[in-house]
């Protein structure tokens, strides 16, 4: 008999709706009929995601008013304002690697430090929970949650927290939330104070160590994710029963974030949906309202390897592609995703019949996808590494995972990621876990950028603010300049005194790079009419433009 979940689906329905919303988006078929519970699953609510399983076109046309309205930053990863585009092109960007490990593990407690894990910023300090491998546990999934905090985000200490026992001390760094890939989220200041941070992790009731978990017939044989509360982020306590348990059956990362922009909690769930011959790990989506945490909408299948997937895998060697897991940072205008790209080598997973289910060996890397609702997900052209290998024999050469560990503090945002030289397979001497570090600059994960001469122009609405500013960089005697137009009809015109020839050429690199025009100030311009921007590139990339207030 097939278990159920909290929601009523079972495993077997789960599997068959994001298998079948696989085959369709893979153009293998269509959504087999199902019985009503399996309905949620293939077919989602009209105001959860457009057309089924598909994006809704997000060209300017589309775009709500509420989509720009109050806006101060307008990146161009956020590609909806665009009206037209010439010699110019979407580029994506990778991350700038701090170098050495940031964090290592203390050889009297562990034999290395996983970051399935969170990071966070509470405006003073960076606070990391983190998965420490303890000795008994080798290579295998470890349960415990440990914590360090920096003022730089590159100098962690451990302070001994004197909350868990081990070894007959209570003089160490451990939490007492128990579980694998624990998620952290800061609820802020508007949410009950004792119930202030929530964490979800995965776990085996059985061997979770949390008693209340044993003492209920609902979550006593639960094998799935575990929700708890806590004042500190120190001292946790498991959510009320049956509620703290949910999703069952589920895989053994994911990534749960605070999306305070949306009222949600969102989270990025392992599941091994049939593509093609095999079972592929792939990414789910669900989401609970952050004023209702126990009521989880199913997951529904949102990333799954595709045939340009598999083909770039046998081009780099490996056997096909699967996606081991995906971090997530929530921002005001849309979803910044960070896809754990695993390049699958040599045969299957020995603990399986042979030929259906995931590969074992092969390397991991980091690369980017957006998306504006969380369901549809937008990968990054050419499909590059946002955070790559090392060089062979570096310490990240081999397997690198990044789970709910993206913070952005003071114009950086900081990209935390575990990494080890070797493969999944974590060879002898090659499964030393560290954590590490990379860096992009605000708004820097993506450009509209030109070799030469190029034009973007982009629909902006009403004027407010005092000024305006780009994230530029120009090169080899490269500029840009920013021409004010009003919209007439498909196309635009130049408004007096604020054509590019009257643009002070803007050159070098900088995140915030005032505009001016010779005669006319950013106030000239009427308030109350929609306004388009011309941005004329010459040897530069524009990565976003601001509102200065």
């Amino acid at each position: 008999m097939a278990h159920s979940t909290s929601h009523g689906f079972s495993r077997r329905q789960v599997l068959t709706g994001a298998a079948g919303l696989a085959a369709v988006a893979a153009g293998g078929g269509t959504v087999p009929e199902t019985r009503a519970a399996d309905t949620k699953i293939a077919r989602p609510e009209p105001d959860q995601l457009h057309f089924a399983n598909l994006n809704q076109p997000q060209r300017y046309q589309y775009t709500r008013t509420s989509d720009l309205a109050g806006r101060r930053r307008f990146a161009f990863l956020d590609t909806r304002q665009i009206r037209e585009i010439a010699g110019a092109e979407l580029r994506f960007h990778p991350a700038e690697k701090h170098g050495d490990p940031v964090l290592e593990c203390d050889s009297s407690l562990e034999t290395g430090v996983l970051l399935y894990g969170s990071v966070l910023h509470d405006g003073q300090r960076f606070r990391m929970w983190y998965q420490p491998i303890a000795k008994k546990n080798g290579s295998g999934n470890p349960y415990d949650v440990a914590y360090a905090e920096s003022s730089d985000g590159i100098h962690w200490r451990r302070p001994k927290l004197g909350v868990v026992a081990r070894n007959g001390s209570t003089k160490n760094n451990l939490v007492n939330m128990r579980g694998h890939g624990p998620s952290v989220m800061d609820l802020g200041p508007d949410a009950p104070p004792e119930r202030r941070y929530l964490g979800i992790a995965v776990g085996f009731a059985p061997i979770l160590g949390v008693p209340e978990a044993l003492d209920h017939p609902q979550t006593r044989r639960h094998h799935g994710y575990w929700m708890y509360y806590s004042a500190d982020g120190f001292r946790w306590h498991l959510y009320e029963r049956p509620g703290c348990g949910i999703f069952h059956h589920m895989s053994d990362t994911a990534c749960f974030v605070h999306d305070r922009y949306r009222g949600r909690i969102l989270g990025s769930v392992k599941l091994e949906p049939r593509v093609r011959l095999f079972d592929r790990r792939s990414v789910t989506i669900a989401s609970a309202p952050t004023d209702a945490l126990t009521n989880w909408s199913a997951p529904r299948l949102a990333l799954y390897p595709d045939e340009l997937d598999d083909r770039m895998a046998v081009e780099r060697g490996a056997r096909f592609l699967e996606f081991y897991g995906m971090g997530m940072l929530p921002t005001r205008d849309l979803l910044i995703g960070f896809p754990e790209t695993y390049w699958v080598e040599g045969g299957l997973h020995p603990s399986q019949v042979a030929g259906v289910r995931l590969g074992w060996e092969g390397k991991c890397e980091i690369q980017m996808a957006y998306s504006y609702d969380g369901h549809a997900w937008h990968r990054s052209l050419g499909r590059k590494p946002l955070i790559g290998l090392g060089k062979t024999g570096d310490w990240d050469a081999g397997f690198l995972t990044m789970q709910g560990s993206a913070v952005e503090v003071n114009g950086m945002t900081h990209l935390y990621y575990s990494a080890c030289p070797g493969g999944h397979a974590f060879p002898p001497g090659q499964n030393t876990r560290k954590i590490g570090l990379a860096t992009v600059r605000q708004d820097r994960f993506a450009s509209i950028g030109s070799d030469g001469r190029g034009m973007v122009e982009v629909f902006h609405g009403h004027r407010s603010g005092a000024g305006l500013a780009v994230n530029s960089q120009s090169r080899d005697g490269g500029e840009l300049r920013v021409e004010v137009r009003r919209p007439k009809g498909k196309h635009s015109e130049p408004i007096v005194g604020f054509e590019a020839a009257d643009c002070r050429p803007i050159r070098g690199d900088g995140i915030r790079q005032s505009v001016a025009w010779k005669n006319r100030t950013w106030r000239d311009l009427p308030a109350g009419e929609n306004l388009v921007l011309r941005f004329q590139l010459v040897n530069s990339d524009v990565f976003a433009y601001e509102v200065k207030s």
